[in-house]
C-alpha cells in the first residue's frame, strides 16, 4: 500500500473543528477496514496560520482514500501521494508542521484551474429532489422545523424567510406564531404543496420559486432567517452562507437545523454514496451539522454562534419498510438506486436495512432510530 495526504480546509484555523475532522476521518478509515478494504488512517498535520489539517493514510488507491474522506462528510482540497514523509508530524493536530514534500495524484474539481460547474449542479439537484415524492417524506422532519422555530424564538414582530422550504415546515411554524412569514424554494411541486397546506389552515405564508444562493430580496430584509434540513443541500455552500447574512437586519438572527455527519441520515447519505458517486463539485451536506463549518460560511458578518444537537425519534415498521420508502420516495436515494442494476439496487436496499438496524433501539414493535441533527445560531452584526 502507498501512503496518500488529504488536505482539508479548517475556517480560521480552529483547533478543535481540526480535532473534530481528524476524529471523523480516523472513525471513517476505521470503519471501511472493518468492511475488508486496504486502508489505514496513520495519523493528522494541522497548519492553523495556512487554515489546513493534513490526514496521512495508507491505501491501495487515492479513490480509496477519497471514499474515507468522504464517508466522514468532511470537503477535501485535495489527495495527493505522499512521496515523503511530513517534517516533524504529530498524531495531535495542536502542532504546526512544515517541510511536506508531494506529488499531486487526485484533484477535486473544487480546486481544479476552472472549477466546478455550480449551475450545472444546482440543475442537477433541483431534478434530484423534483424525483420521487418528497412529501412522503417530508413529515418525519416536522419535529426539526418546529424545534428550530422555537429555538430562535420567532414571535409576532418578526419576519422570516424560510430557506429551501420545501413543503412548508417552517414558514407555516412562523406563520402560526403570528410573524409575517415567507418561504423559497427551487422545486415548484414543493411549493404547490406548502401553498395548499397553508390554505387548509388559513395561514398567510408568501411562498416565491428561488434557490438558496440567489435570495430574490434586499439587503436586511428579515428579522429572522431560517432553514430546516433545507440550505445544507445547495450546490454552492458558500454562496448561501452569504446569502443568508445578507438579507439579514443588523442585530437579526439565522437558525439553521442540519442533518450531523455522525448521525443516522449523514450514515444514510455516506451509504448511498459508497454505491453511487455524487456529481462532480458536490460537497457533503451534513457539513452544515457541524457549528464550526457553518460558522466559516456565515463568516464575519456574524456573531454569538452556538449550537445545539437534538434527536427526533423515527418509528417503521421494521427496517426494511425504512429502506423501501426512501428507495421509492426520497429524492437522494430514488435517484441514486435508478442508476444502478438490479445487482446495484438490491445491494444499496440491503445496505440501508443494515444501517437501520444498527440504529435500532430495540424497544420492540417495530424499527425505532433516533435521527441527529445541530440547530446552529447566529446573531447578524
Amino acid at each position: 500500500m502507498a501512503e496518500y495526504l488529504v488536505e482539508l480546509y479548517v475556517a480560521q484555523g480552529d483547533h478543535v473543528a481540526a480535532q473534530h475532522h481528524v476524529a471523523l476521518a480516523e472513525q471513517a478509515g476505521a470503519d471501511l477496514a472493518r468492511e475488508g478494504r486496504a486502508v489505514r488512517f496513520l495519523r493528522s498535520i494541522f497548519v492553523p496560520e495556512d487554515d489546513t489539517c493534513f490526514l496521512l493514510y495508507e491505501a491501495d488507491s487515492a479513490a480509496l482514500v477519497t471514499e474515507a474522506v468522504g464517508r466522514a462528510g468532511l470537503r477535501l482540497e485535495h489527495v495527493s501521494a505522499a512521496t515523503t514523509s511530513v517534517a516533524g508530524a504529530q498524531e495531535s493536530p495542536a502542532d504546526t508542521t512544515k517541510g511536506t514534500s508531494m506529488t499531486s495524484t487526485t484533484t477535486s474539481s473544487t480546486t481544479s484551474g476552472t472549477g466546478p460547474d455550480l449551475k450545472e449542479l444546482r440543475d442537477k439537484q433541483q431534478k434530484v429532489w423534483s424525483s420521487g415524492d418528497y412529501n412522503k417524506i417530508a413529515a418525519l422532519t416536522v419535529p426539526v422545523s418546529e424545534h428550530l422555530v422555537d429555538h430562535v424564538g420567532v414571535g409576532p414582530t418578526d419576519r422570516v424567510l424560510d430557506v429551501a422550504t420545501g413543503t412548508g415546515h417552517v414558514a407555516l411554524a412562523a406563520a402560526r406564531r403570528s410573524a409575517e412569514s415567507v418561504g423559497i424554494d427551487y422545486v415548484p411541486a414543493l411549493l404547490d404543496i406548502a401553498r395548499r397546506r397553508a390554505e387548509a389552515e388559513d395561514l398567510v405564508v408568501e411562498l416565491a420559486e428561488a434557490d438558496a444562493e440567489h435570495l430574490p430580496y434586499d439587503d436586511a430584509s428579515f428579522d429572522v432567517v431560517l432553514s430546516a434540513i433545507g440550505v445544507m443541500f445547495a450546490a454552492d455552500h458558500d454562496a448561501a452562507g452569504r446569502e443568508l447574512v445578507r438579507v439579514t437586519r443588523p442585530g437579526g438572527r439565522i437558525g439553521l437545523a442540519s442533518w450531523t455527519p455522525e448521525g443516522f441520515v449523514g450514515g444514510m447519505l455516506r451509504t448511498v454514496g459508497a454505491h453511487v458517486s455524487p456529481p462532480p463539485g458536490a460537497q457533503p451536506a451534513t457539513r452544515w451539522g457541524t457549528e464550526e463549518v457553518v460558522a466559516g460560511l456565515l463568516g464575519d458578518g456574524v456573531s454569538d454562534v452556538s449550537s445545539v444537537t437534538a434527536t427526533v425519534r423515527q418509528r417503521f415498521t421494521d427496517a426494511a419498510e425504512f429502506a423501501d420508502l426512501f428507495l421509492t420516495w426520497y429524492g437522494p436515494t430514488y435517484a441514486a438506486a435508478g442508476r444502478l442494476d438490479d445487482e446495484g439496487r438490491a445491494a444499496l436496499r440491503a445496505d440501508l436495512v443494515a444501517l437501520a438496524e444498527s440504529h435500532d433501539r430495540g424497544e420492540g414493535g417495530g424499527l425505532v432510530c433516533d435521527w441527529e441533527y445541530r440547530i446552529v445560531t447566529a446573531t447578524r452584526r
